[in-house]
């Protein structure tokens, strides 16, 4: 009756929605799941025996940096081999259309600045076939894909695509933010799933090719509140936008945002701290009464995995200590005898001892204090034994301050210091009380961004062996909810991230106990175009995962099937009507 393409059979079925645990098999045809029940005659059918193992519902990532990688890596590695099937590009105002082709080498530039996306590999790769989103769009239609993927149009593009440099330094005009608008009504139309931005002023380390901040940080809130009225016009499309980093941020452009458009807020970034243990109460009290005192609808993204930083923090791009002023100096000099020359600096060493403060980088790489040296360079005879140490065991063993010990250990290394930085989040349980909120999502791995020193795309996989099977404070079909069907409903994706009759057979399989996830060190590995290289987690384990109903890995290997589609119509929709 079916004819089924492919049949996994005697499978534990967690279905995604917290609905428990059941045994059964599952039928697909034509990339969507057609038949969940025994099926006695699978026909012609492909058949994988689950026995014994978990059938689940693809990972979704809703905070990724893929635009760039998923030109020369359709796997966005390494999402797809750790269960990752959708993927949501465009995020914090950043990507790359709408841009002028003169303007292209900035664009690139200013990724590596703000996400540390390498531009030796975007020029090398990027085939800028395009110039508007709708452009962009096909473009990725057309690119083969293992995952399936779908774009914010970036606020900070749009901004520079209407006013050039000028977009830095002054409010937009009516004509300006009417032109605006129009170009979100066009990405909508083409596809888009929503507009994004990032609101945090001077503290963070999204910084503009000269290390100035980018236009929506620095933007007058009403301007952003005129653009966004775009999707309240049309009664469409989820807003992202990054304007709290742990302790740090306004949380008053959100408020403004979804009380004016009337349209989802996906708020950026909640975490949880050991320096301020009820951080993430705090931040979940304000978000309920958001919800439930306001009306609004608005869900937070958070960043509560184990993955770390592990940089040669003077010759790699992109560090967490970005978001201090002071450290940003070190940053944009390029002449290594010029970052010698800063930190031989006296005023230097006192302003950067002055204005560090730890509990700033609580939400992405801890304190300096927590940074262990794993390398002083190489051929390093490392006669002060700093190796494996803290800097806080450093700097007590010597009398000093952590930054004095961070600058120190830098010099007498000749500025080839590693340090690994402790994981983002510590405790599970403060983790788990976080995810209690219903309005929270389990995560943003941040993928694609920051390969130079971080690698976070194994999110999925680390939740599910800390929280699940090594901790047990979340069922299994708690988490595989908040990993795929939450996710789905908050981005509107409504024909994924559950393994429903009529879904889309984005499916994994796997034994719990074969997940892994090795927290020793990043591998390094050339595999980025030009023969550039990336650090790469040890995670993965799944048996068998199929996207549309194609298998695209086996055991963490592609089998190269690129079945992956963007989310929206094979063609561009027709222009919605648009409410006063």
């Amino acid at each position: 009756m079916y004819g089924f393409d492919l049949v996994i059979k005697n499978g534990t079925i967690i279905d995604g929605t917290r609905f428990p645990r059941f045994r059964s098999d599952i039928g697909v045809k034509d990339g969507k799941i057609v038949r969940i029940g025994h099926i006695a005659d699978p026909g012609a059918a492909r058949v994988v025996d689950a026995e014994g193992l978990v059938v689940a519902p693809g990972h979704i990532d809703t905070h990724t940096h893929y635009d760039a990688q998923i030109f020369w890596d359709p796997t966005c590695s390494n999402a797809g081999e750790n269960g990752i099937t959708t993927v949501v590009t465009g995020n914090c105002g950043f990507g790359f259309a709408p841009v002028h082709v003169h303007d292209r080498e900035r664009a690139m530039l200013m990724m590596e600045t703000t996400e540390q996306v390498p531009a030796i590999q975007m020029q090398t790769a990027l085939p800028w076939s395009w110039e508007t989103f709708p452009e962009l769009v096909e473009a990725m239609r057309r690119t083969p894909k293992a995952v399936n993927l779908t774009m914010f149009l970036p606020l900070n593009a749009v901004m520079f695509y209407v006013m050039g440099e000028e977009a830095k330094h002054r409010r937009p005009t009516t004509a300006e933010i009417d032109r605006i608008k129009g170009l979100i009504h066009e990405a909508m139309d083409a596809g888009a799933c929503g507009l994004s931005l990032s609101f945090m002023g001077h503290e963070n380390n999204h910084v503009d090719v000269d290390g100035s901040p980018m236009p929506t940080d620095i933007m007058h809130p009403d301007d952003a509140a005129a653009m966004a009225a775009a999707l309240k016009e049309r009664q469409e499309g989820i807003i992202q936008v990054i304007s709290q980093i742990g302790p740090v941020g306004d949380r008053s452009i959100s408020e403004k945002l979804a009380r004016e458009t009337g349209r989802p807020i996906l708020h950026n970034v909640f975490s949880v701290s050991e320096y301020t243990p009820d951080l993430h109460r705090q931040s979940m009290a304000w978000l309920d009464a958001m919800n439930e005192e306001e009306g609004v609808e608005m869900y937070a993204a958070t960043v509560i995995c184990r993955a770390w930083n592990e940089t040669e923090l003077f010759n790699s791009p992109g560090c967490s200590l970005d978001a201090l002023d002071v450290y940003r100096e070190l940053t944009f000099c390029k002449d290594p005898a010029d970052k010698r020359a800063k930190l031989l600096d006296p005023e230097f060493r006192r302003r950067f001892n002055e204005s560090y403060d730890p509990v700033m980088f609580e939400a992405t790489a801890g304190g300096l204090a927590d940074y262990t040296v794993i390398g002083m360079g190489t051929g390093s005879n490392d006669a002060k034994n700093y190796l494996g140490k803290t800097l806080g065991e450093i700097a007590a063993a010597e009398g000093k301050s952590e930054v004095d010990a961070f600058i120190d250990t830098a010099l007498e290394s000749d500025l080839r210091i590693e340090l690994k930085t402790p994981g983002i989040a510590i405790d599970p349980a403060k983790v788990a009380d976080l995810l209690s909120n219903g309005r929270v999502l389990a995560g943003a791995s941040d993928g694609g961004a920051h390969t130079k020193n971080f690698s976070g795309g194994q999110w999925t996989t680390d939740l599910i062996l800390w929280l699940v099977r090594d901790n047990d404070f979340l069922s299994l079909e708690e988490m595989h909810y908040r990993l795929s069907y939450q996710p789905a409903r908050a981005m509107g994706i409504k024909d994924r991230g559950a393994l429903i009759e009529g879904m889309a057979a984005d499916i994994l399989v796997y034994d719990l106990g074969e997940l892994y996830f090795d927290q020793d060190r990043f591998d390094v590995v050339h595999d980025q175009p030009g023969g550039d290289w990336r650090r790469k987690a040890r995670a993965g384990g799944y048996r068998q995962i199929f996207v549309n109903g194609e298998q695209t890995f086996e055991r963490d290997r592609p089998v190269g099937a690129t079945p992956g589609v963007y989310l929206g119509d094979s063609a561009p929709r027709p222009q919605i009507a648009r409410a006063a």
